[in-house]
């Protein structure tokens, strides 16, 4: 039997993560995760990969919008914002349309940041697709890095801090959805299964990059689980950890459902 025993969502692309005791799963992603976004004067993305620091920015739903948690001060981002300036952004090869939530807000997080950038939102007049090489082909993807969906066996989690001096927690994956399971890595094989009232797919194993070497309590950057990932977990030159998923029918999830098969 697997079940859900963790879920998760980043609302702000980078940033801290949500753990949730439910979630409504949409095409695009849960709701409200990776729906905002900090981007450079270019419109790219920005990221842990090269911002180590933004680990540090803790995020929490409360009823007025996104709370975000920096140092001493923190910031609310509502839900529903006026939407500002239109911005043409990227997220590695996708381009699409976006909106700065609030001049006020991107300047706050430039001053945390150290650095000009731009805090947008996910519109309607953001389309944004992921095209996919088994059916159904396509799927719509929020600002996420590839897919809408991180799926992680605990399994693998365990099986992975075996193989390490000093163990991992499993936040370094940034995973959407953790589930109880009964081989590391079976999630790598699982094709089309429900959750709740939602039905799933998994299309491909998750390659990772250097944003699992960095401890998200404290933003200090290392080589593992990097290192010995690459040890048994290593093909075609990347390493692979979790699967990557998308929404078939959208519905709820909740922990301590059941993974269907």
């Amino acid at each position: 039997m697997h079940s859900v025993s963790q879920i998760f969502i980043y609302p702000i692309k980078g940033l801290g993560g949500i753990s949730l005791t439910s979630a409504k799963a949409k095409i695009e992603g849960f709701e409200n995760d990776r729906r905002w976004m900090l981007v450079d004067k270019d419109g790219k993305f920005l990221s842990q990969r090269e911002n180590a620091m933004m680990a540090l920015f803790k995020t929490e739903c409360i009823e007025e919008g996104i709370n975000v948690t920096y140092e001493n001060e923190s910031v609310v981002i509502p839900f529903n914002t006026n939407e500002h300036e239109v911005k043409h952004v990227s997220v590695w090869g996708s381009k699409m349309k976006a909106q700065e939530v609030s001049p006020l807000f991107s300047t706050w997080f430039s001053d945390n940041m150290h650095m000009n950038c731009t805090l947008v939102s996910m519109t309607e007049i953001s389309k944004r697709y992921k095209r996919l090489f088994v059916p159904p082909f396509k799927t719509y993807v929020s600002f996420a890095d590839g897919y809408p969906y991180l799926i992680l066996g605990e399994e693998s989690m365990v099986h992975l801090n075996e193989k390490l001096d000093s163990p991992l927690k499993i936040d370094r994956f940034r995973a959407n959805i953790i589930v109880t399971s009964q081989q590391p890595h079976e999630e790598d094989d699982w094709s089309e299964y429900k959750i709740g009232t939602s039905k799933m797919k998994v299309i491909k194993p998750c390659a990772r990059c250097n944003v699992t070497t960095i401890n998200q309590q404290t933003g200090e950057i290392g080589k593992e689980p990097l290192k010995t990932l690459a040890t048994y977990r290593r093909k075609a030159n990347k390493i692979y950890f979790g699967a990557n998923a998308i929404i078939l029918e959208e519905g709820e999830i909740s922990v301590g459902d059941s993974v269907l098969f």
